[in-house]
């Protein structure tokens, strides 16, 4: 079973990439995502300890009636927030990897269609072993790929496990563009023109960085570039226009689809595109 979570479907792209991925390896699996699956984790930092704990609980149990051997688990909260739980003996332990080992695992099966010659850097979180493992599993995801070079790591042990907007303003917007804007300028005097971000969370922050023969994708996409199955990446088209006008008019079809209004739209983009109208 694939687990996605909840945060991931505001970056569609990463979504649909990683199940074309699973589907080109020829993976038996079933994709579940949303709050339907949730770990939980809103409740707890909303201070309900109680509740969380039942939400954590009845998703391990869907888990569980799927029959699934195996739950590949994509995001990191997700990750943390149930092996917090399986410590402290409020659930037992299941079978569960990240989706980056899972795909090291995989590696020697990639049907590559094209080579990618490219220097890439990639940002990684470090503190904790599991951040640590997702890191170099994903590094070699990366080495795996025809004609690709990883030159360094970019972290920063400020940025915590992931670069999420509830941890973001514990520093400040001034000091993590600070740290972000270090760590670019490490990427281009390594030579890199790729940053390889790990977490969904990551690429929504680091996105609109780059220009100038330099690109941010996250590593998974890199991945379905070379092997085909490459998505559009909306989020971080608009995140560059940051204008509001520009930004409704190529996501038309999207609001449209869902039946928003134009107002509704409206409130949308300025809320996490365009803070600032003008």
């Amino acid at each position: 079973m694939l687990s996605l979570g909840c945060n991931i479907l505001r970056t569609a792209h990463l979504a649909f990439e990683v199940v074309d991925l699973f589907q080109a390896l020829g993976i038996n699996f079933v994709a579940v995502a949303g709050p339907h699956f949730c770990c939980g984790i809103v409740h707890h930092r909303a201070g309900d300890i109680e509740s969380a704990n039942k939400v954590s609980q009845a998703t391990v149990a869907k888990f569980e009636s799927y029959g699934a051997k195996q739950i590949v688990i994509w995001c990191p909260t997700c990750q943390l927030r149930f092996e917090e739980l399986i410590q402290k003996g409020i659930m037992p332990r299941f079978p569960m990897t990240h989706v980056t080992a899972f795909l090291a695992g995989k590696k020697s099966q990639f049907a590559f269609r094209r080579s990618l010659p490219s220097r890439v850097a990639v940002h990684t979180h470090v503190g904790t072993p599991q951040r640590e493992l997702d890191a170099n599993a994903a590094i070699k995801v990366l080495q795996s790929v025809p004609g690709m070079e990883v030159v360094g790591i970019l972290s920063s042990t400020d940025l915590g496990y992931q670069c999420a907007p509830i941890l973001l303003p514990r520093l400040g917007p001034e000091r993590f563009r600070s740290i972000r804007e270090e760590l670019v300028q490490k990427a281009r005097e390594w030579g890199a023109d790729k940053i390889a971000t790990l977490y969904h969370s990551c690429h929504r922050e680091w996105c609109e960085v780059g220009g100038a023969g330099l690109l941010v994708q996250n590593y998974i996409s890199i991945l379905a570039e070379t092997l085909g199955c490459a998505r559009r990446d909306y989020f971080q088209e608009f995140k560059k226009l940051s204008n509001l006008d520009a930004i409704l008019t190529l996501s038309r079809p999207m609001w449209d689809s869902h039946g928003l209004s134009k107002e509704q739209a409206k409130e949308l983009v300025t809320k996490y595109f365009v803070p600032e109208e003008g």
